[in-house]
Formats: C-alpha cells, structure tokens, sequence
C-alpha cells in the first residue's frame, strides 16, 4: 500500500510541478510543500529498511543475502536521486522559475524510473523473504518509524494518501489495526482534509481523489 503512494505521487508531482506558471508562489509553495511530504516519506521507508531489516535479512535468509544485496544497492541509487529531487525542490521554492520547474521534474521521472523498478524487484522477490524471516513487530517497528518521520499536521494527509488506492479489503484491515480515536479522527476530519488537499494539489490534472 504504500509503495502505491510513490508510484502515484512521483510521477503526478512531476506533471504537475512541470505545468505550474512561473512567478506563481502560492501554485509552488502548495506543490513544494506536498512533494516535501513525498519524498520525505520514501527516504525515511528506505532509511527505516537500511536500518531495521538489511541486517536481520543478511543473517536470517542467507540463501537470499544476493537479494538482499541488490536492494541495498538500489537504495543507494534512489538516495543519490531523491538528494538531487530534494535539492532542486528547495531551489524551486525560493526561485519559482521555469528552468528549475522543468530540472525537477526531470529529476523527479529519474527518481520514479529508480524507485518503480526497485519496489517491482522487491515486491516480487524481497516480500517472500521477509514474510519467512522478519517478525510481525520487526516490520511494525519499520513502519512505526516512517509514522513518526511525518508531521503530525501531515498525518491524515498521508492516511489518505496510503488509503487511495487500497481496495476495500485492505482499507478495512489497514484502519483496523489503527486506535479507535484514529479511526475517529479520519472519517470525521481526515477524508475532507484529504479531499480538500487533493483537490488543491492536483486541479491542473485529470487524477480524482478516491480516499
């Protein structure tokens, strides 16, 4: 589910950013602000894995440490892209320009082509490792970790963001495993605040929000 959000949010960013008009710092700052959530997200999910899980992998799965192995690799090229995204983001806020627009946008497509193809490798190849050898609250402390790294005036934001596109079965285990006020808290605030920030980040593209 969550890889869904990066897979969805890059390359929509990257459009979006790309068509904002020069000069219009209200337009960036709305963009700048939702890409900083974005990329934020995805380098503290990787940083999180780095961390919590390469290691435990290495000894647990021996036979698949050349997997494991292969991910770490892919994360160093996707940090070198997400470190290039995140800069020019920041030089595109100060200077709301066309050429810095377009760099970024570029960057961002680089940093979506790393990370689509290293979610496909993991996905198919890390997740059976993982569900073998890594605990239920070994990944819950990966996931509490990436929880943490969002503001907390971001968080039903990015609830919504991971709920987009869930399916019915998933969206009910998700906010299932959630504490009753927080299940509260985003049927009575989170859907409209998540309506209201889609609606405001995507109304130059055809994408709907489905939260």
């Amino acid at each position: 589910m969550l890889h869904r959000v990066f897979r969805r949010e890059i390359p929509l960013l990257a459009g979006l950013i790309e068509a904002a008009a020069p000069g219009d710092r209200q337009r960036v700052s709305t963009l700048a602000d939702h890409l900083d959530l974005v990329l934020g997200a995805l380098g503290e999910h990787h940083e999180g894995e780095d961390d919590l899980l390469w290691p435990k992998l290495r000894k647990r799965a021996a036979p698949g440490s050349d997997v494991v192995a292969r991910m770490a690799t892919q994360h160093e090229a996707i940090a070198g892209a997400l470190a290039e995204a995140t800069d020019l983001s920041r030089r595109w806020r100060t200077r709301a320009d066309r050429d810095t627009a377009l760099h970024l946008a570029d960057a961002l497509r680089e940093l979506d082509r790393h990370a689509a193809a290293h979610m496909d490798d993991e996905e198919e190849h890390l997740l059976p490792l993982m569900a073998e050898h890594i605990t239920p609250h070994e990944w819950s402390e990966v996931g509490e970790r990436g929880r943490r790294s969002v503001p907390k005036t971001k968080l039903l934001i990015f609830l919504g963001a991971i709920l987009e596109d869930a399916t019915a079965h998933e969206r009910r285990l998700f906010l299932s495993q959630m504490p009753a006020p927080a299940r509260l808290l985003w049927h009575t605030v989170g859907t409209r605040l998540y309506d209201r920030t889609t609606t405001r980040v995507r109304r130059n593209s055809g994408a709907i929000a489905r939260a």
